[in-house]
């Protein structure tokens, strides 16, 4: 109950947080959208998760509401906010398997990103190796799933938005908030977590 009950506070102060975080990237932001999401994701975490993992996941949640007002607003995954993510993620759940997942994911985002027409941006890069090292300490299968996740979600809102004549095929989506939900639906995902 403890976790549940941290879990809801780190994500209310998330929330609360990016309006100011989203100005400082000229993007405007009303906090209770944010403070609502965080509140439950928190409590969502602090449900399934405990201990160290539960302290990875929760700065990747304080980096998640900032990441997707920016993204989905100007398409921008900032470096300020990733890479000291990265940073806290990798030393609070130091690991190799950990350091694996998120290099092997880096690397595998780095080659799509190079290819034509891909779309992927090289901020979409570097949050994969946040979310590669968050996900591989919860084991393999929940990496993969995330990834997969990540982009069957992406593409499935791609899909809609031209059905909706929304966008045409050559508009550019953000691709980070898929990605990040993506990785979050692996952890209520029960068969998949490791625990």
């Amino acid at each position: 109950m403890l976790e549940v009950v941290a879990g809801a506070i780190v994500g209310v102060g998330a929330g609360l947080a990016t309006p100011p975080i989203a100005r400082h990237f000229d993007v405007a932001a009303t906090w209770w959208p944010y403070g609502c999401a965080g509140a439950a994701l928190g409590a969502a975490l602090g449900w399934r998760l405990d201990g160290r993992v539960l302290s990875v996941w929760l700065v990747v949640l304080a980096a998640t509401l900032p990441l997707c007002a920016i993204d989905l607003a100007v398409h921008r995954l900032p470096d300020l906010i990733v890479l000291p993510a990265t940073a806290l993620v990798a030393l609070s759940g130091w690991s190799p398997r950990a350091l694996i997942g998120g290099a092997g994911l880096v690397t595998a985002y780095a080659v799509l990103a190079v290819l034509p027409r891909s779309g992927l941006g090289f901020g979409d890069v570097k949050l994969a190796g946040l979310l590669g090292t968050a996900l591989a300490l919860l084991g393999w299968p929940p990496l993969v799933w995330g990834t997969v996740f990540g982009f069957v979600l992406g593409g499935g809102a791609a899909l809609i938005l031209l059905a909706a004549r929304r966008v045409d095929p050559g508009t550019h989506l953000p691709f980070g908030p898929a990605m990040l939900a993506g990785a979050f639906l692996v952890i209520g995902w029960s068969s998949l977590l490791v625990r």
